[in-house]
């Protein structure tokens, strides 16, 4: 029995590896940094196996001191992501097989939220990542070379944040705004938000050696700087150390067709720049970067990255009475704080429901609960899962029904201090008239609206109210209903 399932084990052990994506990060100052420093390894590693995965982390929007405009077509950075993206599409066409496979969707701009920051990101290749590439843009303004930036853009850069001399910097299209720690930190979530199944991944960077990479591009260092320090405890994360702007005084060492992928490539890219009635970016600088790639390992990687903070078993809602209960359970949880239990009436705005204590740390099975008192006839939930840094994901939206219940009305507050908030049992349609009366049956004041979008409605009152015993009086659906309040 023991020979017959040896063989079976090793055969699931290798499809389990054949079906993991080699994942690699590419951390740049610039649009065009991977295609004049980088190409070779890029190619390579997309081609490894059935296909690696590339992504793309670009720091700077390349901007010059333009920021935002520019005299061409589009501002000048759309036009350098563009032909970034189009150089990647380009990349992965050629590393797979076959080549030119022209199967995928040409890539689109998307907008994803990570760790509150709204990112761009496109992405191009096989769904299930093989020979895949993902460009992130942070946009934030060009540093120059030497870091002292561009009066166009308030004389900031990555140098001047990371030495202290400016507080955060904002993207050219002020979208987001960065601390060092922040910006230290969307690389980590880029990494754990593309890695999949990845247990161990790779980080190309300029090399942070001043003496085999001296004076290089400000924003090519402090790029590397910052993701270095982002995976300095991410032991399985493996660093190579790319020498960037002084490859120009190193020997050639690519063959002849891999100095003319490196030209197609950066060929795409600056087409796409010119196209938009830019300069051509093919000059004896840049072409004496291409016939030659240097880097080094500086760390390999070690270890098993670990799961997703929280990993979410399962989230489910049911009937209890005319309550619902909420029930989720974790695999595992990695420096978790809590879960927010949000609420909605119509699917669309949610509001803080409760907040549940998490584990901070198990590799344990964990099951939670909530009941919720306060159930209408359609009620939506979902669990905003937050982490020790305050980042945070959203869950699947539950959602519960309970078509028998009657309509009935009641006080949230009662006794009330200083408002008065009502709850009917359905969300109630139409007109809805109230009426606030005292004990001798005068009218304080009234309110009237229509088609409310919560069952849980705010009457209004101006009046300075005493304390004692008031009358709310409501008119809805064709009834009447009457509440008894009392005034704190």
């Amino acid at each position: 029995m023991k020979k017959i399932l040896l063989p079976i084990l090793i055969l699931m052990v290798a499809a389990q590896a054949r079906a993991q994506v080699q994942v690699t990060f590419s951390i740049l100052g610039d649009q065009d940094d991977w295609q004049l420093f980088m190409s070779r390894k890029i190619i390579t590693d997309l081609s490894a196996g059935s296909g690696g995965k590339a992504v793309f982390i670009t720091f700077t929007a390349g901007d010059e001191g333009l920021g935002n405009g520019g005299s061409g077509a589009i501002p000048y950075y759309l036009a350098k992501e563009q032909g970034a993206v189009y150089s990647s599409k380009f990349a992965s066409d050629i590393s797979l097989s076959p080549i030119y496979p022209n199967t995928y969707a040409v890539p689109t701009v998307q907008n994803v939220v990570l760790n509150g920051k709204t990112l761009v990101k496109y992405v191009y290749g096989n769904a299930s990542g093989n020979g895949m590439v993902v460009n992130y843009f942070l946009r934030l303004p060009d540093g120059g070379q030497t870091g002292t930036g561009y009066a166009g853009t308030g004389n900031v850069s990555l140098k001047k944040l990371k030495d202290g001399n400016i507080s955060s910097i904002t993207s050219v299209d002020g979208v987001n705004t960065y601390t060092w720690s922040s910006l230290v930190n969307i690389v980590r979530y880029i990494i754990f938000a593309e890695k999949g199944n990845d247990t161990q991944v790779w980080m190309n960077t300029s090399s942070l050696n001043n003496t085999t990479n001296p004076n290089d591009h400000s924003d090519h260092h402090y790029s590397s700087t910052a993701a270095q320090e982002a995976v300095t405890s991410f032991a399985w994360v493996g660093i190579n150390e790319f020498i960037m702007d002084n490859s120009s005084t190193l020997a050639a060492n690519l063959t002849n067709e891999e100095h003319q992928e490196a030209a197609s490539l950066f060929g795409f890219y600056n087409w796409i720049v010119i196209k938009n009635r830019y300069s051509n970016k093919l000059n004896s600088t840049t072409r004496s970067w291409m016939p030659m790639e240097s880097f080094s390992v500086l760390r390999s990687p070690s270890g098993t990255a670990p799961a997703l903070p929280v990993v979410l078993l399962s989230f489910t809602g049911s009937l209890r009475g005319n309550n619902v209960q909420l029930e989720w359970a974790t695999s595992s949880e990695v420096n978790s704080k809590e879960f927010v239990i949000e609420k909605s009436y119509d699917g669309v705005t949610y509001h803080e429901l409760a907040k549940v204590s998490a584990a901070g740390y198990s590799t344990d099975t964990k099951q939670y609960g909530y009941l919720d008192r306060e159930a209408t006839d359609i009620n939506y939930y979902r669990l905003k899962m937050v982490d020790l840094d305050a980042s945070s994901r959203i869950s699947n939206v539950v959602i519960v029904k309970n078509p028998g219940l009657q309509q009935t009305i009641s006080s949230i507050r009662n006794p009330f201090v200083d408002r008065i908030d009502i709850r009917f049992a359905k969300l109630p349609k139409g007109e809805i008239s109230m009426r606030l009366v005292d004990i001798a049956g005068r009218t304080l004041a009234t309110n009237k609206l229509v088609n409310p979008v919560s069952p849980i409605i705010r009457f209004n009152y101006n009046e300075s109210l005493s304390s004692g015993v008031y009358f709310l009086q409501v008119a809805a659906e064709g009834k009447q209903y009457s509440l008894k309040l009392v005034k704190q």
